[in-house]
């Protein structure tokens, strides 16, 4: 017994001087060193120490006022913003939405995006209906030039002539209303933003700002697919960049006539000379007591647009908005007598009748 007491201490010493020598060993493999001196335990200054490059605004930006490269500078942050910006180039020329206060990191949500970036300095965006017949087979594309025709169906008048029955005269109309104004949407289809205006390009793995060239790439736009859709529903509307001074006529045309969209060349640069031609009258007619600076104001687009036109200038017709209408009566005149209703006037000639 005591034999094999002996024994099973003798091996129960011997498993553990093997399972030291074990640990021991691994011990070692852990903290060995790797190539180059390195550890293969990240340290705590190395995480600490890993940034990400993001664009924030150095002094108050004033919403509606174009970003300039001066008040946006590049900082260190533990971590990008989502929609965040990496470089300054991306920006500049960005309008803000509302003020962004000093130290904010500037993202896409803040800026002016969408139709409104499209614009130029005195164009706005107005849509107007469209169908497969009256926007070239549904042919139309955002960034196409199309001239805008009207077709006017005015109510028919009776031409009373003497001596003549009395007829129906057609008084429709069509003509060439406005000239190559761009497409800016065309059903659910947007013209294709810059991708630095919109949204920042992805950032890098290693946190580090993008190459000088780089925002160039970003901001390579890709032309929409001429493909129709099978899923894709039919457009009713097209969103049209139309001067202010020609907004009136676009809206009045819509109201009382129907639009046809003609595509363009874009290379194609031919306008009609409105100079040619006599103007609408205005709905608000000027002031008589202008000065000749104030006179030469009533040619700026914003005031043309203000003065308005009416239906009747519209359609060319030389009559003034507002007819006098004489009141209802019955007026002797030589050899007859002239019967007034309203703004339509009866001549019935007199008959004697003896006793």
């Amino acid at each position: 017994m005591q034999k094999f007491t002996r024994i099973a201490a003798l091996l129960l010493v011997t498993i553990a001087i093997m399972l030291a020598v074990l640990a021991f060993s691994v011990g070692r493999r852990v903290a060995r060193p790797v190539a180059g001196g390195t550890s293969t335990t990240p340290s705590v200054d190395a995480t600490s120490s890993a940034s990400a490059s993001v664009v924030v605004a150095v002094t108050t930006l004033p919403a509606g006022t174009p970003l300039l490269a001066s008040s946006l500078q590049v900082a260190n942050w533990a971590q990008r913003p989502a929609d965040a910006f990496g470089a300054v180039s991306a920006v500049v020329g960005s309008v803000p939405l509302i003020d962004i206060p000093a130290g904010t990191a500037i993202t896409g949500k803040l800026l002016a995006r969408g139709v409104a970036m499209a614009l130029k300095p005195g164009e706005r965006a107005i849509a107007v209906p469209v169908d497969e017949t009256t926007a070239a087979g549904n042919r139309v594309l955002p960034g196409d030039y199309v001239d805008v025709f009207v077709s006017l169906k005015a109510p028919s008048t009776l031409s009373l002539q003497p001596g003549a029955h009395d007829s129906a005269v057609d008084t429709s109309q069509t003509r060439l209303l406005l000239s190559r104004l761009r497409v800016l949407a065309y059903g659910d289809d947007d013209l294709p933003p810059l991708s630095g205006a919109s949204t920042p390009p992805p950032a890098p793995a290693d946190g580090k700002a993008a190459a000088p060239g780089g925002d160039e790439n970003a901001r390579q736009i890709s032309l929409p697919s001429t493909t129709p859709s099978a899923n894709k529903s039919a457009a009713h509307t097209a969103v049209l960049a139309v001067p202010v001074g020609e907004a009136n006529q676009l809206l009045l045309a819509v109201q009382n006539g129907k639009l046809s969209l003609g595509v363009r060349a874009p290379s194609d640069d031919g306008a009609p000379d409105d100079t040619l031609f006599a103007a609408p009258q205005p709905v608000l007619l000027a002031r008589t007591d202008l000065s000749a600076d104030q006179k030469q104001l009533l040619l700026r687009p914003e005031n043309q647009a203000y003065a308005g036109v009416n239906g009747s200038g519209l359609a060319g017709q030389d009559q003034p908005a507002f007819k006098p209408v004489r009141a209802a009566g019955i007026h002797a005149s030589s050899g007859g007598i002239e019967i007034i209703r309203g703004s339509s006037v009866d001549s019935a000639r007199a008959v004697r009748i003896n006793p």
